[in-house]
């Protein structure tokens, strides 16, 4: 049986109230660690942390900055793709998308992911801006990019 330490209080050697580590892991069940959320709550580190997030230029072209992307796709105006640098678990992942709205001739701008393109690997979307007579255009600006959901 592995050794325990029970101790109500834990303290570096100059007092601080800080734990230094570079690994967390669950006790009972490895890669989940439980914290106190509001009130008596309590919620899952992993599942709330963003698993893929990316800032995208207004051509489509450049990854202006991003964490767990390796690839993006610039498939035409308004038009693109992200790749993950480690895949998704499944297809079943949440993606919130936004622009820059970059000077569109309405404030009602949307972006979505292309109907059967999400993967556990890669998705792609389009944005477009609603004109005065209420087509959608498509066109390109700064797109922000999140993804949670669990890493395979």
């Amino acid at each position: 049986m592995p050794s325990q330490i029970k101790v109500d209080e834990i303290k570096n050697v100059a007092g601080q109230y800080k734990i230094k580590t570079n690994v967390f892991e669950g006790q009972t069940t490895a890669g989940s660690i439980s914290v106190q959320g509001e009130g008596t709550n309590t919620t899952n580190l992993q599942q709330g942390l963003c698993k893929s997030w990316a800032k995208v230029s207004a051509d489509g072209a450049s990854n202006l900055d991003s964490f767990n992307v390796s690839t993006i796709d610039d498939d035409g105006t308004g038009d693109g793709g992200i790749h993950f640098t480690t895949d998704m678990s499944s297809a079943n992942y949440v993606i919130q998308l936004t622009v820059d709205h970059g000077g569109a001739g309405s404030s009602v701008n949307s972006v979505e992911v292309t109907d059967g393109t999400q993967a556990a690997g890669s998705f792609d979307y389009t944005n477009n801006y609603v004109n005065s007579g209420e087509n959608r255009v498509a066109f390109n600006v700064d797109r922000y990019i999140a993804v949670f959901g669990d890493l395979a």
